[in-house]
């Protein structure tokens, strides 16, 4: 299970770099409590939050999806579309099952992801942030995208680049399953 994966890693890391969970709380600005709660794989944190542990360990998001131990030697990574490495979150408005693109383990700038958003008519009610940069381009359906205090449109075809330490999040705005390419930016490396 993916998910189980993602928490014995994060974990492992966290150990490894001799960090508390109240210290590596303090690098995310997220709780000690769910720090525990994702290893202890009580939570499937959303890629936001990943992101967010990602640069108090100081390491790539995409870490927490390998499988493998590739190291990008040989300067790419083939994801063909049946193996796309899924993990899902499990919100408490809908469920989003995210694809990571990338099989790329060195220290890379971006993660690309496919994420889908299931029909639902119950309205967010968590949005994520998180440093860098961030670009959303909706592959198939429409979605409502929240930021900030705005609400955003976008349909097939449609794309926002944007600054993801404002508060956001997708939300499917259709009668049918949205699915999107997401890819985060990450702000914190030289």
């Amino acid at each position: 299970m993916l998910e189980k994966r993602i928490a014995n890693k994060i974990k492992k890391i966290r150990k490894r770099k001799g960090y508390t969970l109240e210290q590596l709380g303090r690098l995310t600005d997220l709780s000690k409590g769910l720090l525990s709660r994702i290893e202890n794989c009580q939570v499937s944190p959303p890629i936001a939050t990943l992101s967010k542990i990602s640069h108090g360990l100081e390491v790539p998001i995409g870490i927490f999806f390998d499988t493998e131990e590739t190291t990008g030697e040989e300067g790419y990574a083939v994801t063909l579309k049946g193996d796309r490495k899924q993990v899902n979150r499990r919100g408490t408005t809908a469920e989003l099952n995210y694809y990571s693109l990338s099989g790329l383990k060195s220290d890379n700038l971006i993660e690309p992801f496919i994420v889908k958003y299931p029909v639902t008519n119950k309205k967010p009610t968590k949005l994520y942030d998180h440093p860098g940069e961030e670009f959303f381009l909706v592959l198939q359906g429409k979605v409502d995208f929240i930021y900030g205090k705005k609400t955003i449109r976008l349909e097939t075809g449609d794309s926002i680049h944007f600054d993801p330490s404002t508060p956001h999040r997708g939300q499917n705005a259709g009668e049918t399953e949205s699915e999107c390419l997401v890819i985060i930016i990450d702000g914190g490396k030289e």
